[in-house]
């Protein structure tokens, strides 16, 4: 656990902010492994557990370099606490719900929805990422918009996506809304949503 900066930006301008919320075992830790090495978790692993917060730095190298700072955010009720003090610098907020354990879509939706009553939050991207998509056949992902009341939200860019650490599937758009919205912030362009 711990702090860091990506030592080859030269401003706070190069580095986008992306702070990783969701319940306990909602896939948090597997994305941000995934996006830390741009390639596939090789087998699934019970329980990664996180207790507060992880801060990685991520260089996706696409058609243009994208410096991220990640905070991964432990997802446990007792965790919950810190989560508005990691909002204050954030650029993005990435939030991941677990796709097949449809139990806790109350509580996730809960969770979202107390998280985004932050004031100092209020414009920021957000971004659902419905994980373990190849674990269950035939998700719908407009009933889980439905479940999780994404048609409320109305005052921030929303984004929302399958993701399977296991396949990568979901992992470009993903990419790209990065690209996007670190060029926004690098030239200084009001954010828009993208399809």
């Amino acid at each position: 656990m711990g702090c860091g900066c990506y030592s080859h930006a030269s401003t706070d301008k190069d580095i986008l902010r992306v702070a990783v919320f969701g319940l306990e075992n909602s896939g948090k830790t597997s994305l941000v492994q995934c996006l830390r090495t741009s390639n596939k978790i090789s087998k699934t692993f019970k329980n990664i557990s996180t207790h507060g917060v992880i801060a990685v730095n991520v260089h996706l190298n696409m058609q243009t370099n994208i410096n991220l700072l990640i905070f991964d955010c432990g997802g446990c009720k007792h965790q919950r606490h810190i989560w508005p003090h990691l909002l204050n610098n954030a650029d993005l907020i990435l939030f991941t719900v677990d796709s097949i354990d449809l139990t806790y879509l109350n509580d996730a939706k809960q969770a979202l929805f107390d998280l985004l009553t932050d004031e100092s939050i209020i414009d920021k991207p957000l971004f659902v990422v419905f994980t373990k998509s190849d674990k269950r056949k035939n998700i719908n992902i407009n009933q889980l918009e439905q479940a999780l009341d994404l048609f409320m939200i109305k005052d921030r860019p929303i984004h929302k996506v399958l993701f399977s650490s296991i396949t990568l599937d979901g992992f470009t758009a993903i990419s790209t809304w990065f690209a996007y919205y670190s060029h926004c912030k690098l030239h200084g362009k009001q954010k828009e949503i993208i399809q």
